[in-house]
Parts: structure tokens; C-alpha cells; sequence
């Protein structure tokens, strides 16, 4: 853990690292923005988005991206007393750090995205609302989880930022927010854009207290505190490995991302925080092409993936050469 908060630590007070933050921005805007004056829809977009991210690196850091084409995966859950078959979402983003191609630490977080249907409007399935925000038990009805999964599954959504919306806005931008908060804010099954910006975003809010009940975030703590004492109490203004509930544009998104502040935590060294995110993370990353990078063995080795889903990965290699 002390590779991973010193290169990170080393990251943030680097200008050359803000500067490749603010270049894949750019890069991004420019992306989603020739999108939307084409009047793509949502899987163009995210197709697009998957392509300017592709490969680009920082040091230790590298993104993967991409599109996987295939069936739609559905999974089946109550809504209350209502059986109910949606969608989980159309993209995943993976945070994972590495050391000699183990896996050090781990994050992971759901996005469905959608674009405006008025200007700074989005509607929202209830149903899938209620699937990202509560995460309740479900069985795979067709797709990934169908295949992969025999019994029920069962996702913690301990840091309320694993089911998110990427809510995609003319002329380019997306805003990042979690399903909690288009749950509070939402009004007759619409997200206002202004509702949004009444969420009360500041430094601290990247800090989740819960995560402190983890069986390793005592050890995880003391190592930060020790590193990086400027970011400790009182203030917690935590600038990485923290726990980003909103990003309000591309340049937010960009940096919280990188900085490892996006999703819920799925393993911290051997210490596995939910086993069944762990087990369909190994089988995301093999099919974003990581298996040559990371050691992904798992009890069962075969998978079956068939899904239309954006896989998102960035890794932070630390190992003491860089592959």
C-alpha cells in the first residue's frame, strides 16, 4: 500500500500530471461533442468515448477502453413486491492498482448514461432507479450474469456510489452522479440539471465515513496520514482514493477517475471487501484485454461473455519497472 500512496501522492503535486488530465479532457469533450452534433444516441457516444481513452497513459497510469457488441444483459429483481427484469447498466469503470500483477486495490462503479431528452432534462426509469440505488438480490434473466452466475447475486453498495448516471448534455458534456442523488432530487421521474447543482459538492463530500468500518481501512488510514499528512484531519480534504459522489462536468470526471475517487471499493490487497463484485470484475477485465497485465485467476477460469457493454479500466502499474 505505501507504492500506491506515494505515486499517488507524487502524482497530485505534479503540473505534468494535471496538464495529461486537462489534455484527455480536452480530448473527451472534443469526442462527445462531434457526437451530439451528429445527433448520436447513447451507445455512439459511449462507442466514442471508449476510443479516445483507449490507450492513453501517464507514467505508471493507463486507460483501456472498450465496446463490447453483443446481447443486452437483463437482470431480474423485486421492486418492493414487484418482480421486475431491467437492465443493470450500458458501462462499467474500473479503477485497479498492481504490484507484480496482483491486484493491490480495486474499484468499481455502474454507469448508465443518458442523454437530455429537453435541454438540461433527463428522464428516468423508476425501475432501474431502484436497481442502482439499492442494489437488491438478483438473478440473471439474459447475459453476463445468466452465464456466469448459477445462484443469486448479491452487490454492496457500501460507498452508495457503485450504481451511478453518466448524464450526457448538449453540446458535449456529461455529469457523473450517483443514483442516491437522482433518487433525492429527482421530480415526476425527471432529473433537473439545476436540481443537481443543489447538491452540496465540496472536498469532504470525496470522503465516505462508512468505508472506515472495512477490516483494512484502519491499517489504510494510518498509511495516508502518514504520507500525506496536509489531506488529514480535521479537513479530510482527501485528493485521491477517495469517494466522488458528483462530477459535474468532464474535467471533474477526468480527475476523479484518474485519481482512483470514482465507485466502491472491491478489494484492498488479499482483503476482499464483496466476492461476488470481485468474481465479475475478473471477468470484465480478461475481456478488456488486462489478462496481460494482471493476474485474473479465479476459482472458475472459464466465462461466458456475452453482453453490449463499455468496459472502462484504469490501471496503475506499481511495479518497480514499468511494463
Amino acid at each position: 500500500m505505501n507504492r500506491l500512496l506515494e505515486t499517488f501522492s507524487d502524482y497530485y503535486n505534479q503540473q505534468d500530471f494535471r496538464l495529461f488530465q486537462n489534455t484527455l479532457a480536452q480530448k473527451v469533450y472534443e469526442t462527445l461533442g462531434a457526437s451530439y452534433s451528429n445527433s448520436d444516441g447513447e451507445v455512439k457516444m459511449v462507442t466514442d468515448l471508449c476510443k479516445a481513452l483507449e490507450g492513453k497513459t501517464y507514467g505508471r497510469l493507463k486507460f483501456h477502453a472498450t465496446k463490447i457488441h453483443g446481447s443486452r444483459s437483463f437482470v431480474e429483481f423485486h421492486n418492493q413486491d414487484k418482480p421486475t427484469t431491467k437492465e443493470l447498466a450500458d458501462m462499467v469503470i474500473i479503477s485497479v492498482a498492481t504490484k507484480n500483477r496482483d491486484i493491490v486495490y480495486e474499484k468499481t462503479a455502474f454507469i448508465q448514461n443518458k442523454k437530455e431528452d429537453t435541454k438540461n432534462v433527463w428522464k428516468i426509469d423508476q425501475d432501474q432507479l431502484y436497481l442502482l440505488h439499492n442494489f437488491p438480490t438478483f438473478k440473471g434473466e439474459k447475459g453476463i450474469f445468466r452465464k456466469n452466475f448459477n445462484d443469486e447475486v448479491v452487490f454492496q453498495n457500501h460507498s452508495e456510489t457503485l450504481g451511478n448516471y453518466g448524464l450526457l448534455q448538449s453540446p458535449g458534456e456529461m455529469v457523473l452522479v450517483n443514483a442516491l442523488t437522482v433518487f433525492r432530487f429527482q421530480q415526476g421521474g425527471k432529473i433537473l440539471f439545476s436540481d443537481v447543482r443543489k447538491y452540496s459538492h465540496t472536498k469532504n463530500n470525496n470522503f465516505s465515513f462508512p468505508l472506515i468500518d472495512y477490516p483494512f481501512w484502519d491499517e489504510m488510514l494510518y498509511r495516508y496520514f502518514k504520507h500525506f499528512p496536509k489531506y488529514s484531519f480535521p479537513f479530510l480534504n482527501l485528493p485521491f482514493l477517495g469517494n466522488s459522489i458528483v462530477s459535474f462536468n468532464i474535467y471533474e470526471f477526468i480527475r476523479n477517475w484518474s485519481l482512483f475517487n470514482i465507485g466502491e471499493v472491491v478489494s484492498v490487497c488479499d482483503k476482499v471487501a464483496n466476492y461476488d463484485l470481485w468474481n465479475f470484475n475478473r471477468i470484465l477485465l480478461r475481456n478488456a484485454g488486462l489478462s496481460e497485465f494482471i493476474n485474473l485467476k479465479t476459482e472458475r477460469q472459464e466465462h461466458e461473455f456475452d453482453n453490449n457493454l463499455a468496459i472502462m479500466v484504469v490501471h496503475l502499474n506499481l511495479d518497480d519497472e514499468k511494463r
